[in-house]
């Protein structure tokens, strides 16, 4: 089945955007065996939208078009749906009257902009926006399916996971099994997997990184007995399957043990916090963190000795463990995790070069601290040092990572 992706949007070409949704849906799609076999960016031209879905509609049986469905000037991709297919046009009051319904619910007056969105192209299925007001649209051209969502991230993914998966999905014989690994690199990965598939199988393993880990697409069909041998060859690096995420899978170990987490960031001002509460469920685990980014802040709030931060300096071991150890004491959660560290592009000197960083961990007593030299631009320290920092907790929990006192040195 040929499946393809159109991302509509001039702020798209222009690079105004950071636009995610053509590679989410890849990811989603290859992971349910529709791997897409073209992506598209259109610029907000009605025209070339109408010219690009009748080209689409005859090549692939599958097509999801992203962007252009709201009520402004600059949204065309309905009109050029219209005109793509025939023309003829359904006015569907019943989406004005569920829009209108949550701008009251907002106790504000609904934009009269929004009515024309009741204009559809005819026959088409309107699917349900639960995130926001412009609903998707599923429409068929001969064998192929076309499905309308809207260009922004959160309210796309709903629609699509919710309403247009399953439909694809029920007709893939080819689905991927998706592993997820943290701490081990590509290569590393590729080594412990080679011996296992044979050469037609090798051809078809991808294996994407990213600073949250690397995804591991087995390829489709794989025997389960082989597929179990792969995730055992990976050992404690396997932290979960298809979507999974580092910080929903350390939630997840802390809900089910009943333990309770507080953070102390300074590197990563509030990342790794945020990280965590974005997993639904973190309330029963996260009690606070602490954004002690000044050294006046880390030895008022957490205690840290004024003496360690003049002699060992801020990006340190012993201020990382105190650190940890602090945001644990005031809290009282059962572990606590802290960040130090430089993340550039300034600030670093020989002895200190920027990405230097430090990662702790205290519990039960007992504090273990980490350092690591990480790559990339502020952002990507900052946010592999929050990586890191989660892995360590999982590690810890699983009872793979070494708990050493302070007088053993470091890890």
């Amino acid at each position: 089945m040929r499946t393809e992706i159109i991302t509509v949007g001039d702020e798209v070409l222009r690079g105004e955007t950071a636009e995610n949704n053509t590679v989410w849906l890849s990811i989603a799609l290859t992971a349910a065996g529709l791997p897409p076999s073209r992506e598209t960016a259109l610029p907000d031209d009605i025209d070339v939208i109408r010219d690009e879905l009748s080209a689409a509609a005859a090549r692939s049986e599958t097509v999801i078009v992203t962007g252009g469905l709201g009520p402004t000037v600059d949204d065309v991709t309905r009109q050029a749906a219209i005109d793509a297919f025939g023309g003829e046009v359904e006015i569907r009051e019943e989406i004005i009257v569920e829009i209108e319904r949550r701008f009251i619910g907002l106790g504000v007056a609904m934009p009269e902009g929004y009515r024309d969105l009741s204009r559809i192209p005819a026959g088409a299925v309107v699917l349900d926006n639960a995130v926001g007001a412009a609903p998707g649209l599923a429409l068929k051209a001969g064998e192929c399916r076309i499905f309308l969502l809207p260009g922004v991230p959160g309210e796309m993914k709903e629609i699509f996971e919710r309403l247009v998966l399953p439909q694809l999905a029920s007709g893939a014989e080819d689905r991927r099994q998706v592993l997820r690994v943290y701490g081990l690199m590509e290569t590393a990965v590729e080594e412990r997997l080679t011996p296992l598939l044979g050469a037609d199988e090798l051809e078809r393993l991808s294996i994407i990184s990213s600073p949250a880990g690397i995804s591991v697409y087995l390829p489709a069909g794989i025997d389960d007995g082989i597929a179990a041998k792969a995730m055992e060859s990976l050992g404690d690096n396997l932290f979960g399957e298809g979507r999974d995420r580092l910080e929903e899978v350390v939630v997840g170990m802390l809900r089910n043990r009943k333990m309770t987490l507080a953070t102390a960031e300074s590197l990563t001002g509030g990342m790794l916090a945020s990280m965590i509460v974005s997993v639904p469920g973190a309330s029963e685990i996260f009690l606070e963190g602490y954004v002690t980014y000044s050294n006046e802040s880390k030895i008022r709030i957490l205690g840290v000795e004024e003496k360690a931060i003049e002699v060992a300096g801020a990006v340190s071991e012993e201020v990382c463990r105190q650190m940890a150890e602090g945001a644990g004491r005031i809290s009282g959660a059962d572990v606590a995790l802290s960040t130090t560290g430089i993340a550039g592009p300034g600030g670093g000197t020989p002895g200190k070069p920027v990405g230097l960083c430090w990662m702790g961990l205290a519990q039960a007593g007992v504090t273990e601290c980490r350092q690591r030299k990480i790559a990339g631009d502020r952002g990507m320290i900052r946010l592999r040092t929050a990586c890191v920092c989660l892995d360590m907790l999982r590690r810890r929990l699983l009872g793979s990572m070494p708990v050493r006192d302070r007088e053993s040195g470091r890890s």
